[in-house]
């Protein structure tokens, strides 16, 4: 019977695409859900979060996980026990099992809300938003794809956007008049080969979008590019603006910071690690504690709850790429475990 719910719920998420800006498009299909399995209450927030509570108590916990994917439609297949589409590791799949861990708990004696927010993949505007409403859970967990790990930490980010102006000119002398691409180009492997790190300990920076020229037989007199940096907890974000600035004002470029988010890392006593692991134990499992070198939920949400982390389904080495896919399996797995947590809150409470 759980095989076939987490199928139809896994398959009803990752069939709507929801990019940012277009989570309402499963509005519906959750609110049914949400009857179908026993929710107590269903409601949408003022930006399109949307919540299913149920149980009550003087304990609460936040399953946060979010609506939205990545842009990039992908075919919705399911092969065996996997399925395919976009979204189906980062993170519908840590979305179903919330929906579906939060209505197998027995024993409630605590609030289960689950909230599937919106925008975490682009502004965090979901997220962002909970931090001026009521909800206020004793605990919280993140829904990430961590392969069934807990996630302790996360790396900060800063969003950039670069913009080069030159004369321009022929493509035939190149040697009598400056490019606008070249400049960007100088200032991309600068940045890129100043944080060149390969590790969560290290910094990061990748160019993610590049524009320049108009015109095959023109040298470029305007050029654009986004970049990304990320940094680990040790590191100070102000320290890397400075660094950037510097060889922005060397190179000859402009530079916008369009969003610094910074990183989070928790204490391996925090109370919901450790009911979190005893929970994995209860279902056959062996705990395992991962430090990701990405940006989630969880950097925001620390400020309504340091009794935080992040755990779902599915290898993160396949998000945001056209090779998602994730095992129904790992989804009940996630399902039971966070059941499990639920029954322990509740013995507790």
């Amino acid at each position: 019977m759980i095989e076939e719910i987490s199928r139809k719920l896994l398959l009803d998420l990752v069939s709507v695409y929801t990019p940012p800006g277009y989570e309402h498009r499963l509005e519906y299909k959750i609110r049914e859900w949400s009857e179908k399995l026993g929710y107590d209450k269903f409601y949408v927030d003022d930006v399109g979060n949307i919540f299913l509570k149920r149980g009550g108590g003087r304990k609460s916990i936040l399953l946060a996980g979010h609506l939205d994917t990545v842009p990039g439609e992908l075919e919705v297949k399911i092969i065996d026990d996997e399925v395919y589409g976009r979204g189906a590791v980062d993170a519908k799949g840590s979305l179903t099992s919330f929906i579906l861990g939060g209505a197998l708990a027995e024993k409630l004696n605590v609030e289960v809300v689950v909230g599937c927010l919106v925008h975490e993949e682009s502004d965090g505007l979901g997220a962002r938003n909970l931090l001026h409403s009521k909800i206020r859970p004793d605990y919280i967990i993140v829904g990430e794809p961590t392969n069934l790990a807990i996630a302790v930490a996360y790396r900060g980010s800063i969003y950039l956007q670069v913009r080069s102006q030159a004369v321009g000119g022929h493509s035939s002398t190149p040697y009598i008049t400056d490019s606008a691409l070249r400049k960007l180009i100088k200032f991309i492997e600068l940045v890129e080969s100043r944080f060149n790190g390969s590790r969560f300990e290290e910094i990061t920076a990748v160019t993610t979008m590049l524009k320049s020229g108009d015109w095959f037989s023109k040298i470029p007199e305007y050029g654009e590019a986004s970049m990304n940096i990320r940094f680990p907890p040790n590191i100070n974000a102000e320290e890397i603006v400075k660094t950037v600035r510097e060889i922005a004002e060397h190179v000859g470029v402009d530079v916008d910071f369009e969003s610094i988010e910074m990183p989070v890392q928790i204490s391996l006593n925090t109370e919901i690690v450790h009911l979190l692991m005893k929970s994995l134990i209860k279902n056959g499992l062996k705990p395992r504690i991962v430090r990701k070198t990405g940006t989630s939920d969880m950097n925001t949400l620390i400020s309504i709850s340091k009794n935080i982390c992040a755990f779902g389904p599915g290898d993160s080495r396949l998000a945001h790429t056209r090779y998602e896919k994730i095992r129904i399996s790992d989804v009940i797995t996630g399902a039971k475990v966070i059941s499990s947590l639920i029954e322990l809150l509740s013995e507790k409470s």
